[in-house]
Order: structure tokens, then sequence, then C-alpha cells
């Protein structure tokens, strides 16, 4: 029985190199001479003893492939056991109408001056009831995003009242996301319905020249001091802040000086305080050259920094790993996380039906990076009905591609927006890439666990 040709192997020197078993989730460093003849449980008499290739066999390095088709299936019982406890996210979207004019913004072809009406509020929040009663889902399950454009720059504040008042009527938590130009508008609300915000995301990309650079407002003034200013106020009110960085090309050169501002702000000591990191992609409108980066790129830097900045622990986030979360995970290099690192199943939470965006014109659409675009429709409020379709709810096991993946559970089928606008694109090829250029970017620091003599595993199996 031969080496699986489903084992991922990546040469990191002359020594060693570092196995993947996407089946179960192993992952080795071994040395290269077990690989200098051709690795059958028969001829590794000349290099392993019993105890060794007891070892790799135990460790599923020479599955068949009707073991392997037998696993996946058996295997996603771990997903449907996460998936009991995910929280679904419903984004409102106030209005399309945003007071920042950033070159980056993913949302540049669907930003116009457009509001909902405390109507259609009442519509959406209709259609998250009948949504919330159908899969019998317990209020601490629910939450609601309030999302533009800019949210705060609605001509009727009664817009965010109603939804806060609401959510704290059924008990489900809000989160709001705002570029915090105008959250001093707002904050005497905010104090009172406290009990129910879960948090406020604010985008921080950089220190002052870089941010404004990033997140100018639509004449061209600055916004650092207002967003720095909102942070502050937050903080300050008792509200927690898990601020954004959008780290692309403009700005992860800079990525040590706005920790250093960070640091200086004291927010680290602040328990209302979190930092979440996310890649600057964009598949409708952004330049890819201009300002995409690597996922490879962006964890290799977080590692690094947090090495060099131990306050960062517990309080740096990168929860969007899409390919390398398991990896990542397994060495331990970004801390303990509460997020699922275990075989994926569908790639996004908006593809495992857990997102959904009610957007200004009534319709409801996939993920905010498809607001307004009907190909991604899933529904409308019209109708109170969010609809079933090949966007959401499909696994790897109903796609015959998918499950013939190599890496199926590590990539968990790819983004469908993303092969929605790059119809040519070789995802598993892609996937593959940004294993491997990570692997590349790391492997001196995988290299620390290494052994010449013998083999070194990273992780337990799922």
């Amino acid at each position: 029985m031969e080496l699986s040709n489903r084992i991922l192997k990546f040469g990191l020197n002359n020594t060693n190199s570092l196995l993947i078993n996407p089946i179960n989730g192993a992952i080795d460093i071994v040395p290269n001479k077990i690989f200098s003849l051709r690795y059958t449980l028969e001829n590794s008499k000349q290099i392993l003893g019993d105890s060794e290739r007891e070892y790799l066999t135990n460790r599923g390095y020479f599955f068949s492939e009707q073991k392997r088709e037998d696993m996946l299936i058996d295997l996603e019982s771990i997903s449907k056991q996460h998936s009991q406890k995910v929280p679904y996210w419903f984004y409102v979207l106030t209005t399309l109408n945003c007071n920042f004019g950033c070159p980056i913004c993913y949302e540049k072809k669907t930003l116009e001056n457009s509001e909902i009406s405390l109507k259609k509020l009442e519509k959406i929040i209709n259609t998250v009831n009948v949504f919330q009663k159908e899969h019998k889902l317990s209020d601490s399950r629910i939450n609601l995003v309030i999302f533009g454009g800019e949210p705060l720059c609605v001509s009727n504040p009664e817009l965010i009242h109603q939804i806060l008042e609401i959510s704290s009527e059924h008990k489900w938590k809000n989160i709001i996301v705002t570029n915090g130009s105008r959250v001093n508008n707002f904050i005497d609300m905010f104090i009172k319905y406290s009990n129910t915000i879960s948090d406020f995301r604010v985008t921080l990309d950089g220190p002052r020249i870089v941010h404004d650079s990033r997140r100018s407002y639509l004449g061209g003034r600055g916004s650092f001091n207002d967003t720095v200013n909102a942070i502050d106020l937050l903080l300050e009110k008792n509200l927690s802040v898990k601020m954004q960085t959008i780290l692309g090309a403009g700005n992860i050169s800079y990525f040590e000086d706005l920790i250093k501002f960070v640091k200086e702000k004291d927010w680290l000591q602040n328990s209302l305080f979190q930092w979440r990191i996310e890649g600057s992609h964009d598949y409708t409108n952004l330049d890819i050259k201009k300002d995409e980066i690597s996922e490879g790129k962006i964890v290799q830097k977080l590692i690094y920094s947090l090495e060099e900045h131990r306050e960062l622990q517990g309080k740096l986030k990168f929860e969007s790993f899409k390919y390398l979360g398991h990896i990542v995970q397994s060495f331990g290099w970004l801390g303990k996380y509460n997020t699922y690192f275990g075989p994926k199943y569908g790639f996004c939470e908006p593809q495992k039906g857990f997102h959904y965006v009610f957007s200004t014109n009534g319709k409801i659409y996939h993920c905010p990076r498809t607001i307004n675009n009907s190909d991604f429709c899933v529904g409308t409020i019209e109708e109170n009905a969010i609809l079933s379709n090949e966007l959401k709810n499909k696994t790897v096991l109903d796609n015959p591609k998918c499950s013939q993946c190599t890496i199926n559970t590590l990539c968990g089928g790819g983004c469908v927006v993303q092969k929605k606008y790059y119809q040519k694109l070789n995802c598993q090829e892609y996937a593959l890439s940004t294993i491997a250029e990570f692997i590349d970017l790391t492997k001196d620091k995988i290299l620390e666990h290494a052994s010449s003599d013998k083999i070194v595993s990273i992780n337990n199996l799922w």
C-alpha cells in the first residue's frame, strides 16, 4: 500500500519535508530520507523501524481511496456539530449613502443616496422573525448588523433607534459597522442600548498619513482624527470596539507604525478593545494588482508581529483564514482562538447559510460583497422569505468536483463570488498555491520543530 497521493508534501530543506493529511488533519515534519526510496510499507523496512511504520499508518498516510471517501462522509458530523452553535448574521443596510470616498471600497458601484423606510425595516424584521421560527433558533444566535454605506449617514435617526429597540425586545445582539465619523451624533442612544450592542467595527488602516490616503472624506479631507476620536469615545462610554484594519499592499509595510500608535493609545489595556485584521480584496471593482496581497503574506506578518509585541496576544485577531486556518492553529502561531478550524465543508459563513444582507431595495443578498447584484439575490422582504438556492447550504459533498478535490477539507469548496467573477479560476490550484507560498514564507519557523532522524507530529487528528 503506497503513500496516498492525496497527501500534501512540501519540501522545507535538504533534510525535512512537511506532510499535511487533509482527510484527518494530520501535520507532520518528516525526514527526507524516508522518501529516498519509492516508499511503500514493504520497502520501508530499509529505513524505518516497525514502530515508525505503524506510527505513519496511524497518522493516515496510507489511506486507500475508499477509506478516504468513507472518512470524508463521516467527518461531516464534526462540521455539523459546530454549526449548531454558530450565530446567524442579518445585515441591515440603513442606507447606501456614504460620506467617505475610500479608493479601496468594494461597494463603489452600489453606493447611492438611498435609505430604507421604517415600513421596510418592519418587513425586514418580519423576515428575520419568520426565518428564526422556521429554523427554531434561539435569540442568542441572532445578530442584527447595522451596515451601509455608512449606516449612521441616515436622514432619519429613528431607523437606528428602531433597530436597537427591536433588538432589545427580542434579546438579539447588534453589531454596528461604521467609519466612526458620526458616532458622536448617536452616542446617547448607544449608551441607552449598550446591553444589546455587541460591539462596534471601526476601521483604522494605518498611521495618520496612510489612513487618510485610504479612508478620506468625499471632499478629500482625512478621517484619521475623527476615527481615533470615535474609538476613544466608545471606549470611554464602556462600549466594546473591535477595531478593523484592512491590510493590503498600500499599508502592510506601515503595520508596525500602527502597532506603535495603538500601544501609545493604551487601547490594548482596555478589556473592551480588540483588533481584527482582514485582507484587502474585492471581486467587482478593486484592481487586485494595486492593493490585494496574499493571505500567506498577511498571516506571516501577524505571526512575526505577535512575537515582537507580546501585548498583542489575545487582542489581535485574524479570523478570516480561508485556506491557512488549520495549519496556523495547529502550530499555535497566533494564540488560542475560539474560531472553528476543523474540517471545512463550506468555504465561508455566508455559503454555509449563516449570513444574509438586506439592502435598501428590499432584496436579500448572499453576502456584503454582493450587495445589489442580481446574480446573488437570495430573497425579498416583500415575500417575507429567504430563498434556498445554489449559493447557500452546499457542502463539498454536494459538488462532484469538490468531493474529489484533494484539499476540500482545508478550503471548503472555494468562494462562490470569486468563481463567478473569475470563471476561469482553478480554485484547487489557487488554494494549493496559497498554502505552498505560506509554508515557504514560514519554513524557518516550521524547521524549529524539525528533527533529522525522527518524525515530529505537530497536532492531533480531527
